[in-house]
């Protein structure tokens, strides 16, 4: 094989030996054949070969001191065995998350005396009791912060720490926990914002890491329970505050500004547990068995605004309602009282006078109430049984069940409303004198219109924004019907041109 060499240099025969780097040998170790110059080549470089000893040393782990020939970094030796520090196995490092634990101090054996004189029954202290916990938290108080969490574990490894934890109250379980916090040992998520009306946010829970000891992961637990069973109570008083300002409302613009009633929102992703947390079901458990419910909910506070809505835009809700009507009369005139009270908390007392007047099986009353405002009703009577219908629309038909006590219904299709309930009525000799008591009760459903508006899907609700504001129509530009329709749901043409001029709002049912 041809071999290329630079220009001007000479070939070097391959058995050659190389050249001495130390200096210049003695004139007569150049006069040594090539065979004994090879032997001695061969014993040198068996002398110099290093031993296993030097190979294992050479091979151990050591600090690194800069390149050879650099001066040492440190005076110290380095301990034998290899690099500082304690000694972590590979299983134990992968728990860790890849990250060395740093080195805790020690326990103080004085304050872990005084720890288990608190925590462990004896003949002197047979029942442990609140000044123990608070004296176990003092104790605590006192311990180094870098010896904190060794002091826990050892307390969790002695059962020292679930008897401290099992004797917690809410407000001790808090400070303890806080204490924690505070040595670096528990990290906190702050809890939401509170909104309007005091509604509550996201409760405050503290990181139940897997790798804490197992009774401060449930003091950790316990903790997020009294604060998700705070967030509800909280909530049950938000839906009441609500339903107290919505009754306040005295419009329905007031009503919109008020806006629709929020929703709490407790999940058991608030606890952050790890999906493989082999205590994750049995913490998600007891949390929610903890949580509790609000007596209030928000759908009551959703038909509370709806029926405020009704009666502000001068209709009735539905429901269920009770009346009771107390009458009077003497020849041809009559007085008559009637109280109502619905079911929604709303009452009404209604007193009217007027003239009856009787012609065979048929009467007549004309009534009048303080507001002027006339009914008539007129009723045919045949034996035990009479039908009478009057000038609202309420048709009623009733049947005597005694010689003082009749049995009626009643319906009326324009109001939307079904009842019953039974009457009772003395009257002298001469049949002048006339004195009746009405009970009764009824059931309010959709009037005819309303039910055709409620299935419209052009009708904005209570709480909707209309269509017709996102394209920037103005207020006469509209049709006549649907401008009547906004009217009645209390839209006037100041509000309308003041809201669009605004962006469509987050609230509002969107």
């Amino acid at each position: 094989m041809s071999r290329i060499d630079s220009s001007g240099s000479s070939p070097v025969p391959l058995d050659s030996p190389l050249p001495d780097v130390a200096g210049p040998k003695p004139r007569d170790a150049l006069d040594v054949s090539p065979l004994a110059s090879r032997r001695s080549s061969v014993a040198e470089s068996s002398a110099s070969a290093p031993s296993t000893a030097s190979r294992m040393a050479r091979n151990e782990l050591r600090p690194y001191d800069g390149p050879p020939g650099a001066p040492a970094q440190s005076s110290v030796a380095p301990p034998p065995g290899g690099l500082a520090g304690p000694a972590v196995s590979a299983r134990e490092l992968a728990a860790m998350g890849g990250r060395l634990r740093p080195v805790s101090a020690p326990v103080p054996e004085d304050v872990y005396a005084t720890l288990q004189s608190h925590l462990t029954r004896s003949l002197s202290n047979p029942f442990l009791t609140g000044s123990d916990v608070q004296a176990t938290h003092a104790a605590l108080g006192s311990v180094p912060r870098e010896a904190y969490r060794a002091t826990l574990e050892r307390m969790d490894r002695d059962g020292l720490l679930a008897t401290y934890v099992s004797r917690m109250d809410a407000p001790s379980r808090r400070s303890f926990l806080d204490q924690a916090a505070l040595n670096g040992v528990l990290q906190r998520r702050p809890g939401g914002v509170t909104g309007e009306l005091g509604m509550p946010g996201r409760p405050e829970v503290f990181v139940n890491d897997p790798k804490l000891p197992g009774a401060l992961r449930d003091a950790v637990n316990a903790h997020a329970t009294d604060t998700g069973h705070a967030a509800v109570q909280a909530y049950d008083a938000y839906l009441r505050r609500y339903g107290e300002a919505v009754e306040q409302t005295d419009s329905l613009r007031a009503l919109r500004t008020l806006g629709p009633p929020q929703s709490l929102e407790l999940r058991e992703t608030v606890l952050g547990l790890a999906w493989a947390d082999p205590q994750r079901e049995r913490y998600e458990a007891a949390w929610k068995a903890g949580l509790g419910r609000p007596q209030a909910s928000q759908v009551q506070a959703y038909e509370k605004a709806t029926a405020r809505a009704l009666v502000l835009s001068g209709q009735q809700p539905a429901g269920v309602f009770l009346t009771a009507e107390a009458s009077a009369s003497h020849d041809l005139f009559k007085l008559k009282s009637e109280a109502r009270l619905e079911s929604r908390g709303a009452s009404e007392v209604r007193t009217q006078a007027g003239a009856v007047a009787k012609a065979g099986p048929l009467e007549l009353e004309l009534m009048t109430d303080a507001h002027g405002k006339t009914e008539a009703e007129l009723q045919l009577s045949a034996g035990i049984a009479s039908v009478s219908r009057d000038s609202e629309g309420k048709t009623e038909l009733s049947l005597g069940v005694g010689p003082h006590a009749r049995a009626h219904a009643n319906l009326n299709p324009r109001a939307a409303e079904f009842g019953g309930g039974v009457a009772f009525e003395l009257s002298d000799k001469s049949h002048q004198h006339h004195a009746g008591l009405k009970l009764g009760y009824g059931l309010r459903g959709l009037s005819s219109e309303r039910a055709a508006l409620a299935v419209r899907d052009d009708i904005p609700g209570v709480f909707s924004r209309p269509k017709d504001l996102d394209p920037g129509m103005a207020w006469d530009a509209l049709p006549a019907e649907r401008r009547a329709l906004y009217e009645r749901q209390g839209w006037t043409r100041e509000e309308w041109a003041e809201d669009s001029r605004r962006p469509s709002p987050h609230v509002r049912g969107q």
